[in-house]
């Protein structure tokens, strides 16, 4: 959840110093360093226009070279009549500009100051008179209680102010610690998706980017290292814009060869410069580690908001984040090893399998990968996707216990060699049914010549009683089955083929995922027949 916090402002010259000045009858003004208006005066039309005429603006840009030189003021009577109360402006205490008040005794009535040279209209100057007078003292010694009582009113305000910021930077701190905390913990949560690594990856850049307010986030992993070659992307990115493939290689050549212009703890500052507004003024870097070496970096640009500058609360935010991503990132190799090694033994178990009966190579690999794309087709997530993909793999296990004279026999089976035949899902399951990682897979293993009227083997299961796992798996072991060569038969056509799967829809299989096979794109398993009958020509030439 994000805290949508109003934007904090502090103007110099507090606004209710402004009200009870107008309540008093004195006008305002912004001026600039250089004494030049910053702002309309705060004044009725005609005043307002008088005040911004060339010889009244010369007047303040006189006293304002005198004022650069001065850190208290006070008040003056800038032309007989006309009373200043100059006021320094400040941001981040730093001068930048005056707020000016001013106000009249009746002198200024009779001032020549309210003709204008360039235009003698009688009734402008009587109109502006008029105007004036009510803004008049009424005495002249006044003017020094009055500068002396704003002088105590701007004081007191600012250290209200003060407080008031204070208090907001208090505010400020709990809703960056609230957002901190439950970013990390939504981090946290979402450890579990080992599997999704890229998706991780992109959440987590996705909080950065909300969390501190900035333009642009990425995370940068070294591709040469094992946790890089787990990666679709060596850089993902989040933010308002992407950045374009010449501004990445921009990025990643100053993160990797440039020397920093700064540090803020382990947080790298760089500057972003010209090249890429987007990331502007800075790039923060961050080190994602392992054992104290380096095989990745956060990196964020374009800071919004009113402070440019790096705070402690961005770089302790980098540092837990980068953190969680060096945990995450390193128990996802892990288990991606281990996946790599488990899937390796079971390749080797099934290419064990069809070594058993020359006729059958690659078989197996060509079923997991028909059954995951009907899978895949269907809509299931990676996760089952990849299920089904290993079940394919290790569907004919139990061939193991079934004799090779039988297996390997070219002429027609007796009804004793079938009987040998059928055991195999069986004699599959009970080797597999121990191995805690591949419970999961049995119902495909057990259950894939089961059929959809009942007629199959080993339950006689009807209909949608059959693991959707194995109805699936049944379709892609009969299309291979009838494409591939065996030692009684040649492979039969493909258009043969698909229209016996068409016909036998709602016999032997599911009626609903026939249509989703009938969709696929079988070149990829035209090219693994092609890749698998080279196999074998060459383990014949051996």
């Amino acid at each position: 959840m994000k805290i949508q916090l109003t934007p904090k402002t502090h103007p110099s010259t507090p606004a209710a110093f402004l009200q009870r000045a107008e309540n008093l009858g004195l006008l305002s003004w912004a001026l600039d360093l250089n004494g030049m208006p910053s702002d309309d005066p705060i004044a009725s039309a005609p005043i307002a226009l008088w005040l911004s005429s060339k010889r009244i603006r010369s007047l303040f840009t006189e006293r304002a070279t005198l004022w650069a030189a001065m850190d208290s003021f006070e008040q003056e009577e800038i032309l007989p009549g006309m009373w200043i109360f100059p006021y320094i402006e400040l941001h981040r205490n730093r001068r930048t500009g005056y707020r000016v008040l001013i106000g009249f005794t009746d002198k200024i009535l009779a001032s020549e100051w309210l003709e204008n040279p360039e235009d003698p209209n009688q009734l402008q100057a009587a109109a502006l008179r008029q105007l004036l007078k009510e803004h008049i003292f009424s005495k002249q010694a006044h003017a020094a209680q009055t500068y002396e009582m704003f002088d105590w009113a701007m004081s007191d305000l600012r250290k209200q102010d003060k407080f008031d910021e204070t208090i907001d930077g208090f505010s400020d701190q709990l809703g960056n610690a609230y957002e901190t905390i439950t970013a990390l913990h939504d981090l946290g949560m979402s450890m579990s998706s080992i599997n999704d690594v890229d998706g991780f990856i992109n959440r987590t850049i996705e909080h950065v980017v909300e969390t501190l307010e900035y333009e642009w986030a990425g995370c940068l992993i070294n591709e040469q290292h094992p946790i890089g070659q787990m990666l679709d992307l060596s850089l993902i990115q989040a933010g308002t814009q992407t950045l374009p493939k010449e501004d990445i290689n921009f990025v990643i050549d100053r993160v990797l060869t440039e020397v920093p212009a700064a540090f803020a703890d382990r947080t790298k500052i760089y500057s972003a410069g010209d090249h890429i507004e987007l990331l502007s003024p800075q790039m923060l870097v961050h080190p994602i580690e392992k054992n104290g070496e380096s095989f990745g970096y956060i990196v964020v640009g374009g800071k919004r908001g009113e402070d440019p500058q790096v705070s402690s609360h961005e770089t302790k935010m980098l540092d837990a984040v980068a953190g969680i991503l060096s945990a995450f990132l390193i128990n996802a190799a892990m288990f991606h090893e281990q996946h790599q090694t488990f899937v390796g033994t079971v390749k080797a178990m099934s290419s064990a399998i069809d070594a058993k009966d020359r006729y059958t190579q690659g078989h197996s690999e060509r079923v997991a990968m028909v059954s995951a794309m009907i899978a895949a087709q269907l809509g299931q997530s990676e996760e089952a996707v990849e299920l089904i993909r290993i079940s394919g793999l290790v569907h004919d296990v139990g061939k193991i216990g079934v004799p090779e004279s039988v297996l390997c026999k070219p002429g027609r089976l007796t009804d004793e060699e079938f009987a040998l035949i059928k055991l195999h899902p069986t004699i599959g399951y009970d080797i597999l049914k121990d191995i805690p990682s591949l419970s999961s897979i049995l119902p495909g293993v057990l259950h894939h010549h089961e059929k959809w009227d009942g007629s199959g083997y080993p339950g006689g299961l009807v209909g949608e009683n059959i693991p959707l796992m194995a109805r699936i798996m049944a379709i892609a072991d009969t299309f291979d089955a009838m494409s591939s060569n065996r030692a009684y038969r040649t492979g039969m056509p493909r258009e043969k083929v698909l229209a016996e799967i068409e016909r036998c829809a709602g016999t032997q299989f599911d009626p609903d995922l026939v249509p989703h096979f009938m969709a696929l794109d079988l070149s990829r398993y035209d090219e693994m027949v092609k890749h698998h009958a080279a196999q074998s020509v060459f383990k014949k030439s051996a």
